[in-house]
């Protein structure tokens, strides 16, 4: 009985912490396209962010994975 609830929560804390890499992952993606039309260096920095969210996505995935199976 206590093992499930340990589980659920691990899994809830995963899901919110996936719920905001991938919001990061977005909003970075959306914020370089349009840095692109202002400025070539800030859309390269936002792209830049965005592969650092891409990673951040990876492991959480990892993290998911090896904590559920």
């Amino acid at each position: 009985m206590m093992n499930t609830v340990l589980i659920e929560q691990t899994a809830k804390n995963i899901k919110l912490a996936e719920a905001v890499v991938l919001a990061v992952l977005f909003a970075s993606i959306a914020a370089g396209l349009g840095g692109m039309y202002l400025s070539l260096a800030l859309g390269i920095v936002m792209f830049i962010l965005a592969g650092i969210a891409l990673v951040g996505f990876m492991a959480v995935r990892v993290w998911r994975w090896w904590m559920h199976g």
